[in-house]
């Protein structure tokens, strides 16, 4: 299956530029598309002074976009975005397919005093799993970043073909994502697909710059390409990782393991 990675800032209220771009992904015979955090709506330090109709008008005209692009095109577009439901933000992931909607909720946020998602959005907080779907015969994975550190969502993830990692991240933090991140890839022998925002936002009168370097890195652990701080597209092919799974036969042995834990 041919894949697609947008790399871009937050998007005006104009589709005109996403449009763009899937038609772009259109003509090269891609069939899924993601986008990184924050693309569709302004970051959430943003969004937290913003009132909240504004939000949900941002959020109206995207997500009717994605539905139309997604049918017009033959695209299975993967893309955050926040929604409001009883006047509170929701942090979610739009599948859109066909002209048909999917929404996978972001499930562990960041709590941290500089960066307090936690707060801020108020998603159910029901039982944790790794949420999936099918495009084609691939059998999807989605995670938003701060959710890959952790490894309860990793029990069963060893039965996708791909894993997508929507991302805003910054500071000089892109070592560490690109071992994280190879390190699950391996490990479970699965392709993973992390979508990183460019741009800047201003944060405590700080400005924080969005790196970028989106990348897809494959089942034996190894960044197959990658992109810069710009703004991007990235297209490849993936297969399924089954060579890789029966050559290191993890998840046989993990099987085992699992018999003999106490």
């Amino acid at each position: 299956m041919k894949i697609a990675a947008l790399q871009l800032s937050t998007q005006a209220l104009s589709n005109a530029r996403l449009d763009y771009y899937l038609r772009i992904c259109e003509q090269k015979n891609v069939r899924l598309v993601a986008l990184g955090e924050y693309v569709l709506n302004n970051f959430f330090t943003e969004l937290k002074v913003m009132p909240i109709d504004l939000i949900k008008e941002q959020s109206k005209v995207k997500l009717q976009a994605l539905k139309e692009y997604s049918a017009k095109y033959n695209l299975c577009i993967v893309a955050p975005i926040v929604l409001i439901e009883k006047n509170e933000p929701i942090k979610t992931c739009v599948v859109a397919n066909n002209g048909k909607i999917k929404y996978i909720n972001q499930q562990v946020f960041m709590p941290y005093s500089h960066w307090n998602e936690e707060e801020y959005f108020k998603n159910k907080k029901d039982k944790i799993k790794l949420q999936t779907f099918k495009c084609d015969n691939f059998k999807i994975g989605v995670l938003f970043g701060f959710e890959i550190h952790f490894d309860e969502f990793f029990k069963k993830a060893n039965e996708l073909d791909l894993l997508i990692i929507p991302t805003a991240n910054t500071y000089n933090s892109n070592a560490r994502w690109c071992e994280l991140i190879k390190m699950r890839a391996f490990l479970n022998n699965i392709n993973i697909l992390r979508i990183n925002r460019i741009g800047v936002s201003e944060v405590n009168e700080l400005e924080w710059n969005f790196y970028g370097n989106s990348f897809l890195c494959n089942a034996y652990g190894d960044i197959i390409q990658e992109l810069s701080n710009a703004e991007e597209v990235l297209i490849s092919d993936i297969v399924k990782p089954n060579d890789a799974a029966k050559f290191w036969k993890f998840k046989e042995v993990r099987n085992e393991i699992n018999k003999r834990l106490l």
